[in-house]
């Protein structure tokens, strides 16, 4: 049919199937095309009995597919047609799911709407009145903090500092202590892992719940270890628990340095707080130690009969010693302190046991690798001197 105007909108109207009249019934099912349908309500129906539009809600309800007439329906009754006009068109609340970030004008969503609770995000609530959580547009994150000073920073409390710039993916900043808590079960590791492109774990620190121990790794290898009863091993995974430090390996044990020249700046010091040994040295067995009363320290090295073997009286004393050659001297690192002693390579032919290292030897970088004299060994040499003269004196006094 020709109109004017706009095209018509056609609305979803519905014709229910005839309905044959049973006597003495109220209720009957509509559908359309032999399927059960369900109008909005009663008001969203125009419905003819006997030739006559019946009100809705007063004349008959509808609920679900069923709509029950106000008083049975007799033999001769007849339902001329039930008309649904559609559903009422919603424009409420969207059904879940149905809203696309395309649909949101920009800005529509204020930070005073969040702050109340962001509602879907999942794991992103907030009951603060503060800012809870701060995205930068450098995709810096702050946690109780709207500037972060890095990729994460959870702050509880404002410390004054400012953070380092290049350690500052993870700042953790507290007005107090603060600190890391890395929790695992029971016989797990906790650990922090270093690594760089050519290996993703060079470096390590691992907590062992499982024996309680603390282990550092450098360069893919571990280097120490702290046991659970305080034992320190460096080079060593097992360190002896008799000894507080152990260290094995191919190199110097141990550098003690200080750079500091004044009293007060011991570069070690050894304590106990009885008599006993401060220090022992082991070979296949020990072979020395610095042992203190309390009041005085004695230096002492293996000598039991049962550890030596070509034991012969030593000879000619006196005239092995009249070689050498006490000289008086200072040190050019302490050029005003003059000591007695000895011109180490000069001893060297006369007491070789006593002397160290090579005469003129130097290090790889052309420093001077000094020799070095241990002069009780020169002890023996006196004794048995004053022996052989002690003898000529008795003979002489004898003659």
């Amino acid at each position: 049919m020709a109109y004017i105007g706009k095209t018509p909108t056609v609305g979803n109207f519905q014709v229910c199937d005839a309905i044959s009249v049973v006597n003495n019934q109220a209720a009957y099912t509509m559908q359309v095309g032999s399927v059960n349908v369900s109008p909005e309500s009663a008001n969203h129906m125009i419905v003819s009995l006997n030739g006559v539009i019946q009100k809705p809600t007063d004349a008959f309800t509808v609920s679900g597919s069923t709509i029950t007439f106000a008083s049975n329906l007799v033999t001769g009754d007849v339902i001329n047609f039930i008309q649904i006009l559609g559903n009422v068109l919603d424009l409420g609340v969207p059904s879940d799911a149905t809203v696309s970030t395309a649909k949101i004008v920009d800005g529509a969503v204020t930070s005073a709407k969040l702050a109340s609770g962001v509602g879907g995000v999942a794991g992103i609530t907030s009951s603060a009145d503060a800012t809870a959580m701060t995205i930068t547009s450098d995709e810096d994150i702050g946690i109780g903090e709207t500037s972060p000073l890095g990729k994460l920073h959870v702050k509880t409390g404002d410390s004054g500092a400012s953070a380092s710039t290049i350690a500052d993916e993870l700042v953790i900043e507290s007005s107090g202590s603060g600190g890391l808590n890395i929790l695992t079960g029971s016989g797990g590791n906790a650990q922090i892992d270093f690594g760089d492109s050519a290996d993703n774990n060079i470096g390590r620190i691992q907590y062992n719940h499982s024996d309680n121990s603390l282990r550092t790794t450098v360069n893919a290898a571990e280097r120490m270890r702290i046991t659970s009863d305080g034992s320190v091993g460096i080079g060593t995974t097992s360190p002896s628990s008799s000894y507080r430090l152990s260290s094995v390996g191919t190199v110097v044990g141990a550098l003690i340095e200080t750079t500091g020249t004044n009293s007060g700046f011991e570069a070690c010091i050894i304590k106990r707080p009885n008599s006993g040994t401060l220090v022992q040295f082991l070979g296949s067995g020990q072979v020395g130690s610095i042992t203190t009363n309390g009041s005085s320290t004695t230096y002492s090295t293996s000598s039991d009969y049962r550890l030596k073997e070509n034991v012969v009286e030593i000879e000619n004393a006196t005239a092995r010693l009249k070689q050498l050659q006490p000289k008086r001297f200072n040190f050019i690192s302490d050029a005003d302190t003059t000591v007695d002693g000895f011109i180490a390579h000069e001893v060297s032919d006369i007491v070789p046991e006593a002397i160290s290292g090579e005469k003129d030897a130097v290090n790889e970088d052309g420093s001077i690798l000094p020799q070095g004299i241990d002069q009780s060994k020169l002890v023996p040499l006196l004794v048995k001197t004053i022996q052989e003269l002690e003898a000529r004196i008795t003979t002489l006094e004898n003659a």
